[in-house]
């Protein structure tokens, strides 16, 4: 009479690489989630910092570029020939540098005889990391 082999260990075989198969499908799942929160996140900030800056070059135009009419509209602080405008993790304005993770500037920049133009950088408050940029371009005259 034969004796019959028992097949308990490749079976056992079997369950192991089925495991270490599920093992590997959820380490790349759990890092295209991680992946995908992080894009979220910096698209979150861009459409924030697209907002702000449209705001702001509104706002320009319709003060004609005037620094201390937009900082009267808006806030913001005065840094040299800038304007600067403090924002913490929500978005929502600060006074100053010390409580902001983010930060936009307004530069006015060369204007010819009627268009005048400005430059908007939103980034974070180390200026480590540009997030968002435009240009503003406003009809009037210099101002003298």
């Amino acid at each position: 009479m034969r004796k019959s082999e028992s097949k308990a260990p490749l079976v056992l075989m079997e369950q192991v690489i089925m495991v270490l198969v599920f093992a590997l499908v959820a380490a790349m799942c759990i890092q295209a989630f991680a992946l995908a929160r992080s894009i979220s996140l910096r698209m979150a900030e861009r459409d924030h910092a697209m907002n702000i800056s449209q705001t702001l070059a509104e706002t320009v135009k319709a003060y004609g570029g005037s620094l201390e009419e937009i900082r009267g509209e808006l806030g913001g602080v005065m840094d040299g020939e800038q304007l600067v405008f403090y924002y913490d993790d929500e978005w929502n304005a600060v006074p100053n540098v010390e409580e902001a993770d983010f930060c936009a500037v307004f530069v006015t920049e060369e204007s010819e005889a009627f268009c005048r133009y400005g430059s908007i950088i939103v980034s974070d408050a180390a200026h480590e990391r540009e997030i968002f940029s435009m240009r503003v371009a406003w009809q009037g005259a210099e101002s003298e």
